[in-house]
């Protein structure tokens, strides 16, 4: 006697559906996840941006100026000073950090054409100074003495905010400006009374509470220099 074994077609047929959902269905989700990941690491990349807009940094970290300090305008402020108000630069020397400055002659005898180096130097902070901007220039007597077309100098032109702080790094700023000198035989003793003098413009702070500070210094002459000046004694 032979059993007959049924054959359940509908549960089949359901098995087979489902087998036949869950392959599309994997399908469709190895289709999409490399669309999902795109998508998921272009929101990263734009919530970066957006916490870093407004805010440019240097290769060390420095910020980049925004204030409205340029050549022409130190330049003519400075320029202006020292020809019609040299009572605005005081003798003084502040108290919120040391200043000095300093003058070197640089003999080249191959050539005949010697050349003069002054050197400004801000050091030994007490307070916090954001965004510090250096300017000097030099007594008008030294067009004379200098064959330049101008006197004046700054670190103005600089892309990033220099800031100085007690005993953190840098622990200073200096400025300097080499200039060539006329032929000894051109220069008069007269001319050279002042060749110490510099007119010193120091600005830093916030933009909108910025200190300005103008002091006329006595810049110390090297050796050299001091031999160099001998010629008109």
């Amino acid at each position: 006697m032979h059993r007959r074994t049924k054959t359940n077609t509908k549960t089949r047929t359901t098995r087979a559906i489902t087998r036949t959902t869950r392959t599309r269905t994997t399908k469709v989700r190895a289709r999409t996840s490399p669309l999902w990941l795109v998508l998921y690491l272009l929101v990263i990349a734009i919530s970066l941006t957006a916490c870093n807009f407004g805010v440019e940094e240097g290769p060390n970290g420095q910020v980049k100026r925004a204030d409205n300090y340029t050549f022409n305008t130190e330049r003519r402020d400075i320029t202006q000073r020292v020809t019609k108000d040299q009572e605005s630069f005081k003798g003084a020397l502040p108290g919120e950090y040391h200043l000095a400055a300093t003058v070197d002659v640089n003999p080249d005898r191959e050539s005949g054409v010697d050349g003069i180096t002054y050197e400004v130097m801000i050091d030994e902070v007490r307070m916090p100074m954001m965004n510090v901007i250096q300017t000097f220039t030099l007594d008008p007597d030294m067009f004379q003495v200098i064959d330049a077309a101008e006197l004046f100098h700054s670190n103005v032109g600089n892309t990033y905010e220099t800031t100085l702080r007690p005993d953190k790094e840098p622990l200073g700023l200096g400025l300097s400006r080499s200039y060539v000198l006329r032929p000894k035989s051109e220069i008069s003793a007269e001319y050279l009374q002042n060749y110490t003098d510099v007119y010193v413009k120091i600005s830093y702070g916030p933009e909108d509470q910025r200190e300005e500070d103008y002091i006329l210094l006595q810049a110390k002459p090297s050796s050299r220099m001091i031999e160099y000046m001998k010629f008109w004694e």
